[in-house]
């Protein structure tokens, strides 16, 4: 006789499954696809595509999707796409489901290889779309009323290693150069050689020990060798230089992340990335705060804060020029004291030169007045929570260690990184007052016989009923049975 099958091990033949059901109400995908309309992807790529040759592309949004979902739990596309069959919440919000994904039908939604994925991301790249998903999303935060319009920025950079080993670097050797008469007598006499040696004469082949000796060498055997950004480069990655973070620490080839975010909200109102040079903090801040004023016209950076890096002169003048007020200390809190000549330079550029010294001092005891008097210890106190945005953004979004190799994988890799913060803290705002995000750009319609405004009364009682009502409602609910 045969044993019964256990029905609770067996499956079921046919099974309905709402992917809508899946996904928890108050789940990070939820609040992101309420938050932001990201169809706005369409009008951005359009130029990119033609209708008339090639075969039927992607859907935009689902790459860019995909692409936030790589950037806000810290995969790796590969390892992206070995989660997507089995995660129900990625193929919620990239629009597809289990079947699409087993089963793949052309005339329903499916999921893109990887390749074109790849191939997405690099062209997007290249033309900028990543810039304007960040502009975007900004633009969203200020919608909402998370960013206030009048800005208390702070300003500050931090390290990424590379995508390349220090053993990668080589020492730079520069061609020669010569003149084109003894180019041509060169290649003349390496003719001549040529011509003269017999093809049966092989170049002798280097024996087992020198070749393993010479490999060796190649993979770096640094003890007692000096490097320098001048004399080495790396092959895998020519645009990372050697950095370090402190005195007595090892140089590894890094890049730089450089962010400017509104402190009290912790918005990052931009995100570049730059070759780890010396003076690249500052020029590149200067860089991103003309940038926020042109793509943001309707916030007002108000103050700056930064550390005694950025307390050089020349940048201390550009945010005075700007109409920002500079918070940043300087290494040297006395109030220096104005040169005074008693006689007047005859020569112009002596007497230019003197000017200069007197302005560049002023300068900075204006900066330091502004310390002294400390009416603004408050904002400048909350600048350390850039070094928080930085932490989030290595701990849970992978901004550690460069993805890609190259200056322009890493700012690709920067503004994702930045977008998908800033996204999480809309959520969070949006959790605290609803009908924020997309929903508040749209102007309300007026009905043809609405008021356009309601009397001061009037709207002082409804709010007064309103409130009641939510009262009562908290304590009766509708579900209850006293309703």
């Amino acid at each position: 006789m045969k044993a019964p099958k256990n029905p609770s091990t067996q499956p079921r033949l046919f099974q309905v499954i709402d992917m809508e059901e899946l996904v928890p109400p108050h789940h990070i995908l939820r609040q992101i696809n309420e938050a932001v309309d990201f169809s706005v992807i369409h009008d951005w790529v359009a130029p990119l595509y033609t209708e008339k040759t090639g075969r039927p592309a992607a859907d935009p949004e689902r790459l860019l999707r995909l692409m936030l979902l790589s950037y806000l739990f810290d995969h790796s596309e590969r390892e992206l796409y070995e989660i997507l069959p089995m995660h129900a919440g990625y193929l919620w919000f990239c629009g597809l489901d289990f079947e699409s994904v087993l089963h793949p039908d052309p005339h329903h939604p499916t999921l893109p290889d990887r390749t074109t994925l790849v191939k997405t991301r690099k062209r997007w790249r290249q033309h900028g779309i990543f810039d304007r998903l960040m502009t975007y999303v900004v633009d969203q935060c200020i919608a909402a009323g998370l960013v206030s319009p009048d800005v208390h920025a702070a300003a500050d950079g931090t390290q990424v290693r590379a995508n390349a080993s220090i053993h990668s670097l080589r020492e730079v050797k520069l061609a020669p150069v010569e003149t084109l008469e003894d180019y041509l007598a060169r290649t003349a006499r390496e003719d001549e050689q040529t011509e003269a040696r017999d093809p049966d004469d092989d170049p002798p082949s280097p024996s087992p020990k020198s070749g393993e000796r010479v490999h060796a060498e190649e993979r770096g055997n640094f003890r007692g060798a000096t490097f320098s950004n001048r004399t080495h480069r790396s092959v895998t990655d020519p645009d990372a230089r050697l950095y370090k973070k402190g005195k007595g620490q090892e140089a590894y080839p890094r890049y730089l992340v450089h962010d400017v975010i509104d402190v009290q909200s912790r918005v990052i109102l931009s995100r570049r990335a730059s070759l780890a040079t010396g003076t690249a903090e500052r020029e590149t801040s200067l860089e991103q705060l003309a940038s926020i004023q042109f793509r943001h016209p309707s916030i007002t950076i108000r103050t700056l804060s930064a550390d005694k890096a950025y307390g050089t002169t020349e940048y201390l003048e550009a945010l005075f020029v700007q109409g920002i007020t500079p918070l940043v200390p300087l290494r040297r809190k006395e109030m220096e004291e104005i040169p005074t000549w008693k006689r007047r330079a005859k020569d112009p550029a002596q007497e230019a030169r003197r000017q200069a010294k007197v302005r560049d001092v002023q300068i900075r005891n204006q900066a330091r007045l502004i310390q002294q008097q400390g009416g603004y210890r408050s904002i400048q106190a909350l600048r350390t929570r850039c070094e928080h945005v930085f932490a989030e953004g290595k701990e849970c979004h992978g901004l550690d260690r460069a993805r890609s190799r190259g200056l322009y994988a890493m700012e690709e890799q920067a503004l994702l990184t930045a977008v998908v913060q800033n996204l999480k803290r809309l959520c969070r705002f949006r959790k605290k007052r609803g009908g924020t995000g997309s929903l508040a750009c749209a102007k309300p319609e007026l009905g043809a016989g609405s008021p356009t405004r309601l009397p001061i009364l009037w709207r002082q009682t409804a709010g007064r009923m309103a409130s009641k009502i939510r009262h009562v409602g908290s304590l009766c609910p509708i579900n209850s049975p006293a309703f």
